[in-house]
């Protein structure tokens, strides 16, 4: 071998990346026994360069890794996890026990707290797509109503109807601000922006110079949305959330103001006062 080839390998070898626990190890797998979880730590050792160096969490095993079989019964299946630290990097590889859906279910205690568990789930998977909706109205219907759509929104996770206006929103904002000085100027946030989408009550508003261009022409909140839709679809991403913006946002009317003869400066006097006296008499924290 020349010394032109080993060089050139010696690059190939500095260049290739090394596998490590926190890239390329799976979050989390379960198996169903021990002999179907002992190839995948074979391979995990083999592959991974930092696996050795990573301290090992076995419950229910010795330090030269042979599985206790009166903890691993049929009962039990066997779940390999990555345990990754607050900020960066992986704290421990977990290797424990975890019981089979039959043995939960066999006791009235397991039955119990699989049932809390799932209550837990399925309220999250129930307002998941009215979280980050301004209006709930506008995503009220991609709430589940059925078996099969509680799991196949678990099954799906995200962040559903309103995935893509997460994942595009910032780019669709770049590029208007690019082009067009008043949207520039309007400096949107993400909330800004879905409000302003949401409802033309809400953009003549606060946005009345982006909202209303003249007569004859688009909002720019409209083409804005318009622009969206293209995109959501040419990225194989769903439109639905600009689609129906687009369709409902004209019925949207930001709710009356009150009044401003409705207070005067006595009244306002009187409320930072009463404020005030709260403050002088809440308790103070402990240092």
């Amino acid at each position: 071998m020349t010394d032109t080839t080993k060089e050139a390998k010696a690059t190939e070898s500095k260049e290739a990346k090394a596998k490590t626990v926190a890239d390329d190890m799976a979050s989390r797998r379960v198996f169903a026994n021990v002999d179907s979880a002992l190839p995948y730590l074979t391979k995990l050792s083999e592959e991974l360069s930092d696996f050795g160096d990573i301290p090992v969490a076995f419950a229910g095993g010795d330090s030269d890794g042979n599985f206790d079989p009166a903890i691993y019964t049929d009962s039990m299946r066997v779940m390999v996890a990555k345990l990754s630290k607050s900020k960066e990097g992986v704290k421990a590889i977990v290797i424990a026990p975890v019981p089979t859906l039959e043995s939960l279910l066999a006791t009235d205690a397991g039955k119990a707290w699989a049932i809390n568990i799932l209550d837990k789930e399925f309220n999250h998977v129930a307002v998941r797509a009215l979280r980050e909706a301004e209006d709930i109205s506008t995503v009220v219907d991609q709430m589940p109503t059925t078996l099969e759509a509680y799991i196949s929104s678990a099954r799906e996770g995200g962040a559903g109807i309103m995935e893509s206006f997460n994942e595009l929103y910032k780019a669709l904002n770049a590029t208007l601000a690019a082009k067009v000085p008043v949207w520039a100027k309007a400096r949107f946030n993400k909330q800004e922006l879905k409000k302003s989408f949401e409802s033309k009550g809400y953009a003549d508003e606060y946005y009345p110079s982006v909202e209303n261009r003249g007569e004859g022409k688009d909002s720019l909140f409209v083409t804005a949305l318009q622009l969206a839709i293209k995109t959501a679809t040419s990225k194989g991403l769903d439109p639905t959330i600009f689609q129906r913006w687009l369709e409902t946002r004209n019925g949207k009317t930001l709710a009356a103001a009150e009044a401003e003869d409705d207070f005067d400066v006595d009244s306002l006097t009187e409320s930072m006062l009463a404020e005030e006296a709260k403050e002088d008499e809440a308790p103070a924290s402990d240092a």
